[in-house]
């Protein structure tokens, strides 16, 4: 797969993640003021990228619907062209913008413990747009295995995996996601989010399903792992709780945590144990 195909899936699933299988039916509503323009950030890793920013534009309720087509509110939302660093050791780093909202550091060194701090000047208002966060250390799987879990509704899966929790305290943040090559984008990622009070500088087993997913032989199912902020842990909380509700990202209600000053969304960054497993009978 080509990377220009790589990153519009990977834009797309910022996008499908944030609106997919939670837009209501449309309400007849009159004089509803319109939304001012915001950028709204967010951040992630890639199997060959330690740091990708998505920018994109917040929209409101009204903007979408059920049959919205999910390319065509991308297209309109995509923030492209402008000039975004992120400053790390008192270094500044340009990111490149790859045409789909994503700006991509190639060069941005990970420094466990180091500062980031991310800038740009919003396109709609002229003023500074900052985020900064921390890296934590890097912390893998001690063992994992997936596993095919059948019911008589779906395919589930089944994950087992072992962590070696360092004494100090912690966030985990798990991702499972598939990739096909007849990709759906509005296929949401599961995510399980940890923290080690109850295991905290223990070595820990811990077994979950994923939900809402039906998986088929032959899929290949990509497991992620990152040791996080306490502070991106409570948004990813507060976003898992609510993933039902409208527009959870893109749109994000005034009280989800941000970090971004100018902006809502969250910048963090993180280092990821990533594993692929192809699903078998």
């Amino acid at each position: 797969m080509s990377k220009v195909i790589t990153y519009r899936i990977i834009t797309f699933l910022f996008i499908a993640f944030s609106i997919s299988g939670c837009l209501p039916d449309p309400l007849p509503v009159n004089d509803v003021p319109v939304a001012q323009k915001t950028v709204v950030v967010g951040s992630q890793n890639l199997p060959d990228q330690f740091l990708v920013v998505s920018l994109t534009e917040n929209f409101g309720a009204l903007d979408a619907g059920p049959d919205s087509d999910l390319e065509e509110i991308l297209n309109d939302v995509l923030i492209t062209g402008i000039d975004v660093n992120v400053e790390v050791n008192n270094e500044e780093y340009p990111l490149n913008n790859n045409g789909f909202g994503l700006y991509i550091g190639n060069d941005v060194p990970e420094i466990t413990g180091a500062t980031y701090t991310l800038n740009f000047i919003s396109p709609f208002n002229q003023l500074p747009v900052t985020a900064s966060t921390q890296l934590p250390e890097f912390i893998g799987f001690d063992s994992l295995n997936v596993y095919v879990n059948e019911t008589p509704f779906d395919t589930l899966i089944s994950v087992d995996m072992r962590i070696q929790d360092p004494p100090q305290k912690n966030w985990y943040m798990i991702n499972v996601q598939t990739f096909n090559e007849d990709f759906d984008i509005q296929e949401r990622p599961y995510v399980e989010l940890l923290e080690d009070s109850e295991f905290n500088g223990t070595t820990y087993n811990h077994q979950f399903v994923t939900p809402f997913q039906d998986y088929v032989t032959g899929d290949t199912v990509l497991v992620s792992m990152a040791n996080i902020t306490e502070e991106y842990y409570n948004f990813l909380e507060i976003r898992k709780d609510n993933r039902f509700s409208l527009l959870d990202g893109l749109g994000e209600p005034v009280n989800y945590p941000s970090n971004v000053e100018n902006g809502i969304g969250f910048f963090h960054v993180h280092q990821s144990d990533i594993r692929l497993f192809i699903l078998v009978e």
